[in-house]
């Protein structure tokens, strides 16, 4: 029911004089408000559907926000296996915005939990670092903040107090806040110290900011005595490159880790099968779906073949009935759905075949972040 009244909603935009984006925010608005709420059902997509309008008519053109809206409607719920999952409703979601853009820490289990050293067997232990570890341990971030927040007042001068608060707001998924404070507040001989940037980095590749992680990995490998440290910023380098589809330079960066043959073996396989994997091309899917839902099922997105196939033939039918029957107004707004399905199904099916690439190569960055211990 949620999806036919969406239709009408929409529809109604057509015959708004150039006042869209207000005109949409009032229909919307009003499903949200007054009819949204008196459904048992609920929808499966971050942000919902309605929402998804909302945000595609403010940031598009009518004929792209329109198709953008009716093609959603199309994959609602469908081919969940493509999409990353949020609780940020309060329950299981699957995330799909309008725009590339949008908070990456809204994904559940994105990016692995932080943890850090015991230090319980060390002669040199220092016990408030042991008190934080130890809270940061239990993912208790927040805590472990105040502490750290604490013992800098009172001038307490550890270093890898720094490191640990990175550590603290990644754990939080405040990735924007830890960069900022690393940026603005941190002291030059907090900058320079090579576990320190190390945090930094996996917080800059945690917002997609990748240039300044390459950055930071140089200085650490031209700067860092802990052999471990130097590897971890090979293998984010090759992790990046792999992400930018530049296979050759992923494994040499994998390569320079001498004495982790079996790691590299790994890397190298998952490199490998990075490059043998064949890409769903977006062109072709589009002129597949001439016959609607043809493109999603090249792309493998069953669940939206079926829905667009159905849709595009019912609106279809009921506009060619309209008009064999002479009832031109109903035809009219048949039709004006009918096209809009049925763009929203070509531009939809090229789209699919991008999500289809992507969700194979994150699989495999995946797995590189987590063989080579990058979030821990």
């Amino acid at each position: 029911m949620q999806r036919y009244i969406y239709l009408l909603l929409s529809f109604i935009q057509i015959f708004t004089c150039f006042a869209q984006n207000i005109a949409t925010d009032d229909y919307i608005g009003f499903y949200q408000k007054f009819l949204s709420n008196q459904k048992n059902s609920r929808c499966a997509m971050y942000p919902s559907c309605s929402k998804y309008g909302q945000m595609a008519f403010k940031k598009f053109p009518f004929p792209k926000a329109i198709s953008l809206t009716c093609e959603r409607i199309m994959r609602c719920s469908h081919d969940a296996h493509y999409y990353d999952i949020t609780y940020q409703y309060g329950y299981r979601s699957l995330v799909d915005y309008p725009h590339e853009n949008f908070p990456i820490q809204i994904i559940h289990n994105r990016f692995q939990s932080p943890h850090t050293d015991i230090l319980k067997q060390r002669s040199d232990r220092d016990k408030n670092l042991l008190f934080i570890n130890q809270l940061i341990n239990k993912e208790e971030y927040y805590p472990a903040l105040l502490e750290i927040e604490r013992l800098q007042f009172f001038n307490h001068s550890n270093i890898r107090l720094y490191q640990q608060k990175l550590l603290c707001y990644r754990g939080l998924k405040e990735y924007e806040e830890g960069i900022f404070e690393y940026e603005t507040e941190f002291p030059d001989t907090a900058k320079k110290n090579t576990e320190v940037q190390m945090q930094a980095a996996i917080l800059y590749y945690c917002t997609n900011n990748f240039n300044n992680v390459i950055k930071l990995t140089e200085e650490i490998r031209n700067n860092a005595k802990n052999p471990s440290d130097i590897q971890k910023a090979n293998a984010l380098d090759g992790i990046l490159s792999a992400q930018n589809e530049k296979y050759d330079t992923a494994l040499t960066s994998f390569y320079k880790n001498v004495g982790t043959s079996s790691l590299n073996q790994q890397n190298i396989h998952i490199i490998n099968q990075m490059m043998k994997q064949k890409k769903k091309r977006p062109a072709l899917a589009r002129i597949l779906s001439i016959i609607p839902g043809a493109g999603y099922l090249y792309t493998k997105h069953k669940g939206s073949a079926l829905t667009a196939f159905i849709v595009n033939s019912l609106l279809g039918y009921a506009t060619y009935t309209s008009i064999k029957s002479e009832n031109y107004g109903m035809a009219g707004v048949c039709g004006f759905l009918s096209l809009s399905f049925y763009i929203g199904n070509i531009n939809g099916a090229g789209r699919s075949a991008t999500r289809y690439n992507l969700k194979k190569k994150n699989e495999q960055i995946r797995k590189l972040e987590r063989i080579n211990n990058i979030f821990y």
